[in-house]
């Protein structure tokens, strides 16, 4: 029985170019993440708008749904808690909490605040024991959420169901605030 040589040598041939292709690609890939693409769009503790129709960062996020705006702030929980606070009355929004990696935390939308209005207190389990020991009256009105996390992202997403919204939309996610808690 003949043993087909040819074929074998050329798979083997094949695989190894895939092999080396993909070594090679890894490093333009690795650095193409969520954070990586994040910080290009500004500093920490500042919301910037990810899909703004005539804004620069159209590229960030391609395959979104087109009825959605979204914002988005990165924080570091090292530094301090994060307080997330934004006014106004929108069809729909909902809010996402990432974690470095793009690991979805905690999530939440309009629908289980109080008065649909955001008000969102991020702390580690070491600033959550502090909060517990003489919780401030503004805490009152917030989601307070617990994440053992170092950075993290926050995603503010808002429905747009026609033009007419857009005002009050660009005023929610314009006016969106991510700053230090102090307690």
């Amino acid at each position: 029985m003949r043993v087909p040589v040819y074929p074998i040598i050329s798979g083997l041939v094949l695989a190894g170019i895939i092999h080396i292709s993909i070594i090679l690609l890894i490093p333009s890939l690795a650095s193409q993440d969520a954070w990586s693409k994040l910080v290009a769009t500004g500093p920490k503790w500042n919301f910037s708008r990810l899909n703004h129709a005539g804004g620069n960062n159209s590229s960030l996020l391609s395959a979104t749904d087109p009825l959605f705006e979204l914002a988005s702030c990165r924080f570091s929980l090292s530094e301090g808690p994060v307080l997330i606070k934004s006014a106004g009355r929108l069809p729909f929004w909902s809010v996402a909490i990432f974690d470095r990696l793009g690991k979805n935390v905690y999530s939440f939308n309009d629908r289980t605040t109080i008065d649909q209005q955001l008000s969102l207190l991020i702390l580690n389990p070491v600033q959550m024991s502090i909060l517990r020991e003489d919780p401030p009256a503004s805490v009152d009105q917030s989601i307070v959420v617990e994440a053992q996390i170092d950075e993290g992202f926050v995603l503010i997403r808002a429905l747009q169901p026609d033009e007419s919204w857009i005002p009050a939309i660009d005023n929610f996610l314009n006016n969106a605030s991510c700053e230090r808690f102090i307690f």
